[in-house]
């Protein structure tokens, strides 16, 4: 599929680079703690520019040069980093701050495109961009692990820049036309001020941010407790990545699932709130399960069904996204949607950081709880129609 072939590409390096650069900075700098911060410095963008970012997709007279520029500036931040052990360390810092800011035009920026890029396809059409992110989150660290393990982290990340260039030129088969909006300063302003009040006085779509946004808080988790629990279930540390792994084949399972056209046209009869309060709350019930079940084969199998249930959830939130956001500032309410999901992530790992010394099982049973409490979230309150303007 022409989306898929397009927007992987992009998010492959999104969901890449910063397993390149803990990589880079812990075989090359023999420094973990500075990988952290590149990575912090390169993520921090996607919450902070945010609502500039949407504003400026809405406004540009070309998205798919935009995006183009974005790809390419994505390329070069890489070949800078690519070269951490010889490049000054600020001018990388300052590099990867440029290069954040990308982030969010991949993400929620293309997601606001979907419409446009596969016109009548509804929810399908959300579930095919929910598959592009599963993807994405299997293959990108997959891609740097084998070509640190090839090459080396530089190889990683050079492999990764020819990739943002390649997904650039891909996306400029998908069409994605203009917006319309001004790019003057003061009307930018005013934009990002109404796509503000509308994300946060439009009770479905305020809603619906709430509720994806909590549930990160849980998932930003997983990775440490992943690991945890592998040891708790008498594996190795390595068996966490497969706990990981296991819960992204549910994900792409789920989703490929939700794009055959039998089953997206029954989800397309459900409200998009109901479909995402059940799948977020079955995704945390089986990660409660993961937690009690004795053994690491039926803990796998639970990591495997709660991802299952992820994704529908995710495609059924990009579909409330899209019809609850008048066209006029539907980029700046991907973008920054997008960007609390990550700011989530973030807090619900230094979470889990911090609250390692808590029984494995325990630490599980918590990340599921923001999972499960999305739903009342969700179902609070009666949806109210928004005309959707093109």
């Amino acid at each position: 599929m022409r989306y898929l072939s397009a927007a992987v590409p992009v998010r492959l390096v999104t969901e890449g680079t910063n397993v390149a650069l803990a990589l880079a900075a812990a075989i090359d700098l023999h420094d973990v703690a500075i990988a952290g911060a590149l990575i912090a410095v390169f993520t921090a963008p996607s919450v902070v520019a945010a609502p500039l970012i949407g504003a400026l997709i809405d406004a540009v007279p070309s998205p798919k040069r935009a995006m183009l520029g974005a790809s390419v500036l994505t390329a070069a931040v890489l070949a800078v980093a690519a070269f951490l052990p010889v490049v000054p360390l600020p001018l990388v810092f300052v590099a990867l701050l440029a290069g954040g800011c990308a982030l969010p035009v991949f993400m929620g920026g293309l997601s606001s495109f979907v419409d446009d890029a596969m016109p009548g396809s509804g929810p399908r059409g959300f579930a095919v961009d929910a598959l592009a992110y599963n993807i994405a989150g299997i293959g990108g660290p997959a891609l740097v692990s084998v070509a640190a393990a090839l090459l080396s982290p530089t190889g990683a990340l050079l492999a990764l820049a020819v990739v943002a260039l390649a997904g650039g030129l891909l996306l400029q088969t998908l069409p994605m036309p203009a917006r319309g909006a001004s790019a003057h300063p003061a009307d930018l302003a005013r934009g990002i001020a109404a796509a503000t009040r509308h994300l946060l006085g439009h009770g479905p779509l305020t809603r619906a941010t709430a509720a994806g946004t909590l549930s990160q808080l849980g998932s930003g988790g997983l990775p440490v407790i992943a690991v945890l629990i592998a040891l708790a279930r008498g594996t190795s540390a390595a068996g966490g990545g497969w706990l990981l792994t296991a819960f992204a084949i549910g994900g792409i399972t789920g989703a490929v699932l939700v794009t055959v056209p039998r089953i997206s046209a029954r989800l397309a009869a459900i409200p998009a709130r109901l479909t995402m309060a059940v799948g977020f709350t079955l995704t945390g019930l089986f990660q409660l399960v993961a937690a009690v079940v004795p053994g690491y084969p039926l803990t796998f199998a639970a990591f495997v069904l709660a991802g299952l249930w992820d994704a529908p959830a995710v495609a059924a939130m990009l579909r409330i996204r899209q019809e609850e956001s008048p066209g006029a500032v539907r980029a700046q309410v991907f973008v920054v949607g997008s960007g609390l999901r990550v700011a989530a992530s973030s807090i619900g790992s230094a979470l889990a950081g911090a609250l390692t010394g808590l029984p494995a099982p325990l630490l599980l049973a918590l990340a599921a709880l923001p999972w499960i409490a999305s739903a009342p979230i969700l179902l609070l309150g009666r949806p109210t129609p928004q005309p959707a303007e093109a």
